[in-house]
Formats: C-alpha cells, sequence, structure tokens
C-alpha cells in the first residue's frame, strides 16, 4: 500500500464519520421542532398528517362525481367549491388514494383530471383501512402509522388548522390570525 492510497482511506474515514454525525443530527433536528439546514437555510421538518372529514368527503365525492371512460373526473371545471376550496385530493396522494393525470401541455402547471385509485375506490366503500397518519419529510412521504383507519373513522376526525400551524411554529400555541 501506498502512502497516497493510505492517506486517502485515513481522510475518507474521519469525512465519512463526519458526515453519518451530520446525517444523525439532521435526523434529530427534523423529527422534533424541525430546523434550518446549516448549508443551505432550508426549512426541514417530519410532519404528520391525518386523514380528515374534508379529505373523506373530496374522494366520496371523486368516487361518484361524472367521469370520462377511464375514470378521469375534470376536478376544476366541476362546479363543487366545496372540493375546489378545501385542494385536499393533492393531500390524498400520500396514501395513495387518489391520482392526477400528467400533462405534456407546458403552459400548464396540472391537467385537473382527477381519478379514485382502487384503493381509493375501496377505503370510500369501507371495504378496507388505510394507516391513520403518514408523515412527509419535504413533501415526500417517508413512512405510515402502524394505527389504521376507516373512512367512517374520519368523519369523527375534523381537520385541525390549529395542530397544524403548531407544527409549523413549534412554541407558539394560539393562531396567527
Amino acid at each position: 500500500m501506498g502512502v497516497d492510497e493510505l492517506l486517502t482511506r485515513l481522510e475518507a474515514r474521519p469525512r465519512e464519520e463526519f458526515l453519518k454525525n451530520l446525517r444523525a443530527k439532521w435526523q434529530e433536528s427534523i423529527e422534533t421542532h424541525g430546523a434550518h439546514c446549516p448549508v443551505c437555510n432550508r426549512w426541514g421538518k417530519i410532519y404528520a398528517r391525518s386523514i380528515n372529514k374534508t379529505m373523506a368527503y373530496s374522494l366520496i365525492w371523486l368516487c361518484s362525481a361524472p367521469a370520462d371512460e377511464h375514470g378521469w373526473v375534470d376536478v376544476p371545471n366541476s362546479n363543487n367549491m366545496r372540493v375546489l376550496r378545501s385542494n385536499q385530493l393533492p393531500t390524498l396522494r400520500w396514501w395513495d388514494l387518489v391520482e392526477r393525470m400528467a400533462t405534456d401541455d407546458t403552459t400548464v402547471k396540472h391537467s385537473g383530471l382527477w381519478r379514485a385509485t382502487e384503493l381509493g375506490k375501496d377505503f370510500a366503500h369501507g371495504r378496507v383501512t388505510v394507516p391513520e397518519k403518514v408523515y412527509t419529510y419535504n413533501a415526500e412521504v417517508i413512512s405510515y402509522s402502524d394505527k389504521r383507519t376507516n373512512i367512517w373513522q374520519c368523519f369523527k376526525t375534523k381537520f385541525d388548522y390549529q395542530e397544524v400551524m403548531n407544527q409549523m411554529f413549534p412554541g407558539r400555541q394560539q393562531s396567527l390570525f
């Protein structure tokens, strides 16, 4: 073994150990109160979300709304203001209950076409359960709770704005408005 190779190996170990420690510290930070990344200053936190009655209503509506031959519903043109205002369909993707049709049109962000997945239909009809909570980081699902829920339980769980805000602003227990 040459001197250069030995130096490379010795330098690699402390670097890998250093990165391992940084990753562990970052994981601890985002699992608790959240933090700003020391490298890019971006906010990071793991958020827990539960399916609530607004989401359940949106899913049930989607399953029963007029659709094309492939099951796609033109949500923006549906005139269902309750679903449009709540904007909960994107959140239901985290449980794989709905899907949005991709678009090649570069002039729009999304197609506006949605449909329930098979799992979504089964959940809406009370045939299956799904995880009660989903945990997300950087707008991506990283894990699910072990506890499961059914569609009826969702109507007992009201969306709690304050709970979401408390996750985003730890230590602040009153409304921002």
